[in-house]
């Protein structure tokens, strides 16, 4: 181990026993770090530093002990597990953190928590703890000040204090109204002027996805044809290439406001993708365009071409393979499963009644070795390549992506759906942390080198 990077306790002197500018260090960690009695140095949390004398004291254990005006000005929370420090030889500056924050939209709760995100966002405070790494909750502000107001993690809950900017975000905005917004376009100039990272920085729309994995020769033959809903020439053009077609809002999730078009007896059949909605019908293609209009009510939607889905039991089946950026910036699967839609359902996603399953247990079940193993390995394939795409072809850092994808019935593999904010519901047992929590660590962890070099 790195001994200028430790993990150590952090206390803070009473208001009045000490004067500001003394820091204490452990002894044994002082001398380690090369440190001379009476030695000025910086210390830093996020954005804010301050420069101290150094003088060791005697502790059982590796101790920074900060004085009460130190602290206050640093606005570090109370720590009560070891934090990750790092001491800088060259500059004589010790470094708290790095420290790490998920920007959300919602606040708590009336119970205190962050419903159906929750158990995520524990997840993330636990295994950061265990890292030494402070992780908070923080929504859209200024950060002209050098300190943010943010929901930490405690035993009793969720505690809004004032800390010092993070010095990486994870985008977990639930609102592309609010990612549209002027504050968001604001709050992304001060990280950028600041040059704190932020990864997934916004929702992907279906239609800039398209677009951009079309640039790519090798992914075209995965590709559903795709057009932009709006000119009648071009819609009816499309239509007459497809039998089957979906009809999807470009912002949508989770597979509401779906319908698929399909001609039957001379006429069009309109099927929605909720439970509850009747089916529709239109006598020709003008007046599906025209029904269409209607029921996009000014929403941008694109036209799809529809592809026979492998199916089992009647039920449609896709693939949603979740994969985050390594510390070389390679693509690597965290998880794969197969969602199994409800009998007779045009969408096979959970939130419209679909099942879970293991994707390698699925194929496993439903083709013979070697074929079962040929198809989980042409499906890994092309998500890695898909999630390369996305990266090189847009501006923004991803360092995770949900990648939906499907066999047709001759299992030729087509993309679905990118998503830039994959679901967090928890689903299934982990020991510990579900892999996507280390990634997500890992990639912060990664992109503050990077920022650092």
């Amino acid at each position: 181990m790195n001994i200028n990077h430790q993990k150590v306790f952090i206390t803070v002197n009473p208001a009045v026993t000490r004067k500001k500018a003394l820091l204490f260090i452990e002894e044994k960690l002082f001398g380690e770090w090369g440190l001379h009695f009476g030695e000025p140095v910086t210390i830093m949390a996020g954005c804010r530093s301050v420069p101290v004398l150094v003088q060791p004291f005697p502790s059982s254990g590796p101790t920074l002990k900060l004085s009460y005006d130190m602290n206050q000005f640093l606005s570090l929370p109370a720590f009560s597990d070891p934090i990750s420090v790092f001491f800088h030889p060259e500059e004589r500056n010790i470094q708290i953190g790095p420290s790490f924050a998920a920007l959300i939209n919602q606040s708590p709760l009336q119970d205190g928590t962050f419903g159906e995100m929750e158990k995520f966002y524990q997840e993330m405070t636990s295994y950061c703890n265990q890292q030494g790494i402070p992780f908070y909750l923080v929504k859209v502000q200024s950060l002209q000040e050098g300190i943010i107001e943010a929901f930490v993690g405690e035993q009793k809950g969720w505690q809004t204090l004032t800390i010092p900017i993070p010095d990486v975000f994870y985008n977990r905005i639930h609102s592309r109204k609010l990612e549209a917004s002027p504050s968001f376009e604001l709050f992304k100039t001060e990280l950028k002027t600041q040059s704190i990272p932020m990864f997934n920085g916004r929702f992907l729309s279906k239609y800039d996805v398209h677009q951009l994995l079309s640039l790519e020769n090798e992914l075209l033959p995965n590709l559903p044809d795709t057009i932009l809903f709006g000119e009648q020439e071009a819609f009816l053009t499309f239509i007459e290439r497809h039998s089957i077609i979906y009809f999807k809002p470009v912002s949508g999730s989770q597979g509401k406001n779906i319908c698929r078009l399909t001609q039957v007896s001379g006429k069009w059949k309109i099927e929605p993708s909720g439970k509850k909605q009747e089916l529709l019908f239109a006598d020709s293609d003008e007046q599906l365009f025209h029904t269409l209009k209607k029921l996009s009510r000014k929403q941008a939607f694109i036209l799809q071409q529809g592809i026979s889905l492998y199916e089992t039991d009647q039920r449609k089946v896709d693939f949603r393979i979740l994969l985050h950026q390594n510390e070389l910036l390679n693509w690597k699967v965290s998880s794969m499963v197969a969602r199994i839609g409800e009998q007779g359902a045009i969408v096979s996603n959970l939130a419209q009644g679909g099942l879970m399953k293991n994707g390698s247990d699925f194929l496993k079940e439903a083709f013979d070795y070697p074929d079962s193993g040929r198809l989980y390995q042409k499906l890994i394939r092309l998500a890695k390549n898909t999630a390369k795409a996305i990266v090189e072809h847009h501006d923004e850092s991803f360092g995770e992506l949900g990648i939906d994808l499907a066999l047709d019935v001759d299992t030729n593999p087509w993309i679905i759906e990118v998503n830039s904010k994959p679901s967090k519901k928890f689903q299934g047992n982990y020991e510990t942390f579900r892999p996507s929590v280390k990634s997500i660590i890992d990639f912060m962890l990664t992109l503050n080198s990077e920022k650092h070099r």
